[in-house]
């Protein structure tokens, strides 16, 4: 981190210490911190909910002035980039929590409606600058994080809006798929699936187990003798599975499948154990 001041800004710190030297014998509870007017910076890609979470403390006067405002200037993963610059808040909304603990912050949507410096699939640093305007002083403390890892994607869903159950004791093949990607390699993904939840009956179906979809090209044998994913290219980042749908024509309970309004939820895990961002995805089956 590198706190810039302003030559002026500079000069009444210079004497700040001065006078704090002279007076440290009669006055032993100074310490270095009162020169910290930006400190506890914080960042936070919430890649859950795809936001940007930045926050810094800020001391409420600085060379007999107010804090008039707090920024944070954006560059990004590169230092090079065009600002986005992002008023900070200390009233309990737009992301900060408590008003008035001098912690300014904001929570924004990381979409190109709000910033222009994106993150998409980016690893690395990210650059940012915080900024206090004290009447006609400006302090900037200079800041630079790396991200953490990046978690995988689930981009889209390709499955029915609807299903109808043969009349007759037969089994018909949902192809269900979906796009996910990471930024790491897709050997990174631990698994992609989803749970199955019956709103009409209030419950979750296959005991609320994931049921899983696969990148294999259907090259894997899953079930005897030859029940394959039903996935078309391995290693392509679209992972999926055919739902057995059994016939109203079945009476054992093992084998009939339940007609209603159902939310299918697709997720994924990686090799880190970070969760993917949940697409939700409305079906009937008749």
């Amino acid at each position: 981190m590198i706190l810039i001041l302003s030559n002026q800004a500079r000069i009444k710190i210079f004497f700040l210490i001065l006078i704090t030297l002279f007076s440290f014998s009669c006055d032993e509870g100074k310490n270095d911190d009162e020169l910290v007017f930006i400190s506890n910076s914080q960042f936070t890609f919430h890649q859950d909910v795809n936001k940007l979470y930045f926050a810094a403390y800020f001391e409420k006067m600085f060379s007999r002035n107010n804090l008039d405002s707090a920024f944070v200037e954006w560059y990004g993963i590169s230092e090079n980039n065009t600002k986005d610059i992002l008023k900070l808040y200390d009233d309990g909304t737009r992301g900060d929590i408590i008003t008035g603990d001098n912690l300014h912050a904001l929570k924004i949507p990381n979409e190109v409606s709000n910033i222009q410096n994106i993150l998409n699939n980016d690893s690395g640093y990210v650059y940012f600058d915080y900024k206090a305007f004290y009447g006609s002083e400006v302090l900037i403390l200079k800041d630079s994080t790396k991200i953490g890892n990046i978690i995988p994607r689930v981009l889209s869903i390709n499955a029915p809006d609807t299903i109808i159950r043969p009349s007759d004791a037969t089994i018909i093949l949902a192809t269900v798929s979906a796009e996910v990607v990471d930024v790491d390699g897709l050997e990174t993904i631990k698994w992609v699936g989803f749970t199955s939840y019956h709103v009409d009956g209030d419950s979750a179906m296959n005991k609320g187990d994931y049921i899983y979809l696969y990148d294999d090209g259907s090259s894997v044998v899953l079930y005897e003798p030859n029940f394959t994913s039903g996935d078309e290219v391995k290693g392509d980042g679209i992972f999926s599975f055919r739902i057995p749908i059994y016939g109203t024509g079945f009476t054992d309970p093992g084998f009939q499948t339940k007609a209603g309004n159902f939310v299918w939820r697709f997720l994924s895990q990686d090799l880190s154990n970070d969760y993917s961002n949940e697409i939700e995805h409305a079906i009937i089956i008749q």
